[in-house]
């Protein structure tokens, strides 16, 4: 019984997976980022060109992802972002080194639209 339990914990899902919605206003016009178990996520950039991005993520480490992002409006724009989860549960994610947006994570299924 002892053996098992460090193999469960191990296939914990990454806590950036989650439905993620921001906690005040941003320069973005992020509402709401959707990060799915199975490695994509999405979000839309109200206030700069009205943009849905589309992502893949990876875990960078225990509380990080990357997520490499492509844009709805322009197929050769891709962009990588940032999403960070603190001890907390909240989030952070960043552009370029640039604070995007926070984010609370809300008590919803993260599946990704198809």
């Amino acid at each position: 019984m002892l053996t098992v339990v460090p193999l469960l914990s191990a296939c914990s899902p990454h806590p950036g997976a989650g439905v993620w919605k921001t906690t005040e206003d941003n320069d973005y016009g992020i509402s709401g980022l959707n990060v799915s178990y199975d490695g994509k996520a999405d979000f839309v950039t109200s206030k700069l060109d009205n943009t849905t991005w589309h992502c893949f993520w990876g875990a960078t480490g225990k509380h990080e992802a990357i997520l490499d992002c492509s844009s709805s409006t322009n197929s050769e724009q891709e962009e990588r972002f940032i999403l960070t989860v603190n001890d907390q549960g909240l989030a952070e994610l960043r552009h370029k080194s640039q604070l995007v947006a926070g984010f609370a994570r809300q008590d919803e299924n993260p599946a990704h639209e198809k």
